[in-house]
């Protein structure tokens, strides 16, 4: 998996012949496979562009205290982009805008996070092309005294035909948390499918009951219920792995 690493706000040159970096633009030019870890960073502005055709599959890591993260994705016609994003952040307002520019270009976005303070999420999904989709997957564990909104937004400009809306939002709260689930769509072209659920609540306990039944102890068992919540929908290099389950393994008896 290639690297780019974004450090004091600054995206930082690598010798790639398939990825031109602009300023703070990314540009990709041929499929692949690639992740972005933000350093140092607490105000974060990037614009990502995927070229006509591409089908591109991006890792996003974060562990930052006190950050503004602001990320324009613009997609070309019949481009894919497979978005998966694992934050640890501590105050983290973060504004995200899809555009799907091109004809039959689609979005899976694959968000897991575990918050430990206050955390905004702004999504805006502008489907401005016919037959485009969007499928919109957030998952986030809560720890004692965290807030959490999520303000989800899929348009459908008018005259646009054949579009697919897909919002899925769950938190689970470990302890007192104060979440909120925002999910909006939309459209006045009645050829548009759209679906959505939110969910806030807390750890499963016929899970967890299954699998202290089976000798295994609370905190354990907390533990897996996490981890299965929050890798399922992501898919991390086995580097990247390896540092989440350190985070998550911290966090199961509190």
């Amino acid at each position: 998996m290639n690297k780019i690493k974004v450090v004091r706000n600054q995206i930082i040159p690598f010798d790639n012949d398939d990825v031109i970096i602009c300023d703070n633009t990314i540009s990709f030019s041929n499929n692949g496979n690639y992740l972005i870890e933000f350093i140092e960073s607490d105000n974060v502005d990037i614009e990502i562009n995927i070229n006509d055709n591409l089908c591109i599959n991006l890792f996003e890591y974060s562990c930052l205290e006190d950050v503004t993260l602001k990320q324009t994705y613009n997609l070309g016609k019949k481009s894919s982009l497979i978005l998966n994003k694992f934050y640890n952040n501590t105050n983290t307002l973060e504004q995200v805008e899809i555009n799907l520019n091109g004809e039959g270009s689609n979005i899976k976005y694959n968000f897991s996070s575990v918050s430990s303070n206050n955390d905004k999420y702004t999504i805006n999904i502008n489907h401005l092309n016919k037959n485009t989709s969007s499928d919109i997957f957030n998952r986030t564990v809560a720890k004692n005294n965290s807030s959490n909104i999520f303000d989800i937004n899929s348009y459908v400009e008018n005259g646009i035909k054949d579009c697919y809306l897909n919002q899925q939002t769950k938190i689970i709260s470990l302890r007192e948390s104060n979440n909120k689930i925002n999910p909006n769509m939309f459209t006045r072209d009645n050829s548009t499918i759209a679906i959505h659920s939110s969910t806030i609540g807390n750890i499963d306990s016929e899970s967890l009951f299954y699998l202290m039944s089976r000798g295994i102890d609370y905190q354990t068992a907390t533990t897996l219920i996490i981890k299965g919540l929050l890798l399922s929908n992501i898919n991390p290099d086995m580097e990247t792995r390896g540092r989440i389950l350190n985070i998550l393994d911290k966090i199961g008896g509190e």
